[in-house]
């Protein structure tokens, strides 16, 4: 499986967290390498940097995919199968 990395960003209620505006979302794209997802959101990131009220991130989408791949997500529970 492919490395994939999601950039996105938007506005942010508070500077110091990441508790996004829904609808201001904006998807930069989805990369197959840290460095090439790494230089979208250092564009992005260079665009807006007089708006201290917006802000982008890189998020590891192989590691949500394949958590047993890179090994625990912490904050995401993987679904157990039903027993019987």
């Amino acid at each position: 499986m492919s490395k994939l990395h999601l950039v996105f960003g938007g506005r942010v209620k508070d500077p110091r967290t990441l508790d996004f505006d829904m609808s201001t979302i904006e998807v930069v794209g989805i990369y197959d390498s840290y460095a090439a997802a790494e230089d979208a959101w250092r564009g992005a990131a260079q665009r807006s940097v007089d708006d201290a009220e917006k802000k982008y991130v890189v998020v590891h989408l192989h590691r949500l995919l394949e958590p047993d791949m890179e090994g625990r997500v912490p904050g995401i529970e993987r679904p157990r199968a039903p027993a019987g």
